[in-house]
C-alpha cells in the first residue's frame, strides 16, 4: 500500500471507530507502526477525522469517545512532521463558537511547540495569536448593577462561566513556555524574543474579556477566575521581573495620544518597542495590570520598593481615566479602586502644584465628575466624592487655589460646585491653623475664589432651583467666615460689600421672583385640575409646563408637578432662611467694611 491508502484507511478506521464508541479499537490503531509514516507525513487529513467529534455533544453523550480523541491528538502531535501538523491544528481550532475544540487542541498544539524548540519564535506567535483571538471573541457579562456582596452573583452568569473555562485551558497552556524563559534562567537571543511575545500576550488576557469581570478578593473565598489572574501575574513576574516598568508604557501612550501620532504608534515597525503598540499590547490591559498590582495588592511585594508614591500617582492617572471613562460598570469600579489605592499611599499636602501643568488632570477631575453625577450605581457615585476630595488635599497650599480656581470651569454643576465649596471652608480651616499655607486662602486670593463660587451666573434670574446647592453652600461658607474670622485673618470683610452685590442682593430678588413664579403655576395646577374632567368623565392631560434649568421636565402627572413645585417652594425658603441667617451675622460683625 502506498502512503496515500494508508492515510485514506487511517481516516477511515478512526472514523468508524469513534463514531460507534469502539475506542480501544481507535487507540490500537493510531499506536500502530503501521501507519506512523503516514502520520507524519499526512497529519493534515487525518487530523480533521478525529477534530469532527470534538464537540460540546461528544462531552455530554459519549465522554469516553471524547477522552480517546484527546488521547488520538496527543499522539499524532508527537508522531507529526510539526510544522504542517501546527497549521492544521490552528486551522481546526479557529472556531470562536466551540470552545470544546479550541480547548481540546490546546495540548497537541503544547506539544508541537515543544519539538521546535530552534524555530519557535514564529510559530508560537501564530499560536498565541489564535488563542488571542479566540479570548477576544468571547462575550463579556451585562451591567447587572449589582453592588457589595452582589457581585458574587456574577460568578454564576454563563459569559462568566464560559471565560473561566476558556481561561482554565489557557493558563495551563502558558505555562511551560513561561517557565523555560523565566529570568530565572540564562537569556538568549531567542528566549528574550520568546519572553517578549509571552509578556504581551499575557497583558492582552488581562483586557478582554477579564477586565469586565469581578476580580476582587472577598474574606472567605475568591472566584475561580481571580485565582488564574494571580497566576497570570506570576507569569508576568517570571517574565518581566519589575511589574512596575511598564507604568513607562502608560505614558508613552499618552504622550502618543495627546500628540495624535496613532496612525504611527501601531505600524509596528521593527525600531519600535513592542510594548509601545496599542494592538500588542492595548492600553487597558495595561490599567487592568496596575489595578490588580495596586488595588488587589497581587505581586505587589515582589516589586521593587524604588518608586516613589508621586511617580506611581501621576503615571497612573492616565490608566484611571481609561478605566473610569468606560462604559461598563465593572470597568470604571476598578478604575475608581485603583484611583483610591494610588491615592492613600499619598501624604495630604505632598503633591507638588507644578505637575497640574500635565492636561491629564483636567480630564481626571472631568471623567471622575462623570461618575458623580451619572453613573447608576448609588456606591460608585460615592466612591466618585470620596476620591475627588482625596485628591484636592493631596496637593500643596498652591495647587490646591489653583485647582479650586480651575475646576468651575471644567465641572459646572450645581451639586459638585456645592460640594467644592465644602471643600473650600475646609481648605479655609486649614489655612487659619496654618501661616504656611495662609497666603493661598486669604485677601484677593480667597476673594478670587469666592468671587466665584458665591455668585450667581445670571443675576436675580438664575434658576434657583437647578443652583441651590451651589447657593446654600455660598451662604454657609459666608455665615462661617463672618463667625469663624471676627479678626479679619482672611481679609473677607474687605470684600463683604462686593458679595453682597454679587450673591446676597440678587439672591434675595431672585428668591421674590422665583416664589411668584411657582406659586403662579401651582394656582393654574389647582386651576386647571377643577377642569380636568370633560363631560364624558375622562381625565385630561396637565397642560402646565415645569422648566428646570431650561429643560422641560415631560411625562409628569398633576400630582407629580404638584410636588415638583412643593419641593421648589421649600427650597425657597430654606435659601431664605440661610440668607437671613447670613445678612444677620454680617448686620453683626464688628468690621464690617
Amino acid at each position: 500500500q502506498n502512503i496515500d491508502d494508508l492515510c485514506s484507511e487511517l481516516t477511515t478506521i478512526l472514523g468508524d471507530c469513534l463514531a460507534s464508541g469502539r475506542i480501544n479499537e481507535a487507540l490500537s490503531v493510531i499506536y500502530n507502526v503501521k501507519y506512523d509514516q503516514c502520520i507524519k507525513d499526512k497529519s493534515w487529513d487525518i487530523i480533521p477525522s478525529v477534530t469532527k467529534f470534538l464537540i460540546q455533544e461528544t462531552v455530554d453523550n459519549s465522554p469516553e469517545v471524547f477522552d480517546c480523541c484527546e488521547t488520538l491528538l496527543k499522539e499524532i502531535a508527537e508522531k507529526s512532521s510539526p510544522e504542517e501538523a501546527l497549521l492544521e491544528f490552528l486551522e481546526q481550532a479557529e472556531s470562536f463558537e466551540n470552545d470544546v475544540k479550541f480547548l481540546a487542541l490546546l495540548k497537541p498544539i503544547q506539544i508541537i511547540l515543544f519539538k521546535l524548540p530552534k524555530r519557535r519564535r514564529q510559530s508560537l506567535e501564530w499560536c498565541l495569536n489564535m488563542i488571542e483571538s479566540h479570548v477576544t471573541s468571547l462575550p463579556v457579562p451585562e451591567n447587572y448593577r449589582l453592588e457589595g456582596e452582589e457581585r458574587k452573583l456574577l460568578d454564576s452568569d454563563p459569559c462568566v462561566c464560559r471565560i473561566t473555562k476558556v481561561y482554565g485551558g489557557i493558563v495551563p497552556f502558558c505555562k511551560p513556555f513561561v517557565n523555560e524563559v523565566s529570568l530565572r534562567q540564562r537569556a538568549e537571543y531567542q528566549k528574550n524574543v520568546q519572553r517578549d511575545l509571552l509578556i504581551c500576550f499575557i497583558l492582552q488576557l488581562l483586557g478582554h474579556p477579564l477586565a469586565f469581570l469581578d476580580l476582587e478578593c472577598y474574606e472567605k473565598s475568591s472566584s475561580a477566575i481571580r485565582s488564574m489572574t494571580e497566576e497570570l501575574l506570576t507569569f508576568l513576574t517570571y517574565l518581566a521581573g519589575d511589574l512596575m516598568v511598564f507604568l513607562e508604557y502608560a505614558e508613552t501612550r499618552e504622550s502618543e495620544r495627546r500628540s495624535k501620532r496613532n496612525e504611527n504608534f501601531t505600524t509596528g515597525n521593527s525600531d519600535e518597542d513592542i510594548f509601545c503598540r496599542e494592538d500588542k499590547v492595548p492600553v487597558l490591559s495595561i490599567a487592568i495590570l496596575y489595578y490588580l498590582v495596586l488595588a488587589e495588592h497581587i505581586q505587589l511585594s515582589e516589586a521593587p520598593c524604588i518608586y516613589s508614591p508621586l511617580y506611581i500617582f501621576q503615571r497612573c492617572l492616565y490608566l484611571i481615566v481609561v478605566l473610569i471613562k468606560h462604559s461598563e460598570e465593572l470597568v470604571v469600579r476598578k478604575g475608581l479602586l485603583l484611583a483610591n489605592a494610588v491615592l492613600v499611599t499619598l501624604s495630604e499636602g505632598s503633591v507638588p502644584w507644578n505637575i497640574l501643568e500635565s492636561p491629564i488632570h483636567k480630564e481626571f477631575v472631568e471623567s471622575l465628575s462623570k461618575v458623580m453625577i451619572c453613573c447608576e450605581v448609588e456606591s460608585f457615585r460615592k466612591s466618585a466624592v470620596l476620591i475627588l476630595r482625596s485628591y484636592l488635599f493631596k496637593f500643596d497650599a498652591k495647587g490646591r487655589y489653583l485647582l479650586m480656581l480651575n475646576l468651575p470651569t471644567v465641572v459646572n454643576h450645581s451639586g459638585i460646585l456645592g460640594y467644592l465649596i465644602t471643600q473650600l471652608k475646609d481648605m479655609i480651616i486649614n489655612a487659619l491653623s496654618s501661616t504656611m499655607t495662609l497666603a493661598y486662602f486669604t485677601g484677593k486670593t480667597l476673594y478670587d475664589l469666592m468671587s466665584i463660587y458665591c455668585s450667581l451666573e445670571h443675576g436675580a434670574e438664575t434658576d434657583l432651583v437647578e443652583n441651590v446647592d451651589q447657593i446654600v453652600s455660598a451662604l454657609n461658607l459666608i455665615r462661617f467666615l463672618a463667625l469663624r474670622d471676627r479678626e479679619n485673618k482672611t481679609g473677607m470683610w474687605d470684600y463683604v460689600g462686593v458679595l453682597e452685590k454679587s450673591l446676597l442682593e440678587p439672591l434675595r430678588e431672585g428668591i421674590k421672583l422665583s416664589r411668584a413664579h411657582y406659586k403662579l403655576m401651582l394656582r393654574d395646577l389647582e386651576e386647571e385640575k377643577n377642569g380636568m374632567v370633560n363631560s364624558d368623565g375622562l381625565t385630561r392631560k396637565s397642560n402646565v409646563a415645569i422648566t428646570v434649568g431650561g429643560q422641560m421636565l415631560p411625562n409628569l402627572t398633576h400630582e407629580n408637578k404638584v410636588t415638583v413645585i412643593t419641593s421648589a417652594l421649600n427650597s425657597f425658603e430654606l435659601i431664605e432662611s440661610l440668607l437671613s441667617r447670613v445678612n444677620e451675622c454680617i448686620d453683626s460683625g464688628t468690621l464690617k467694611s
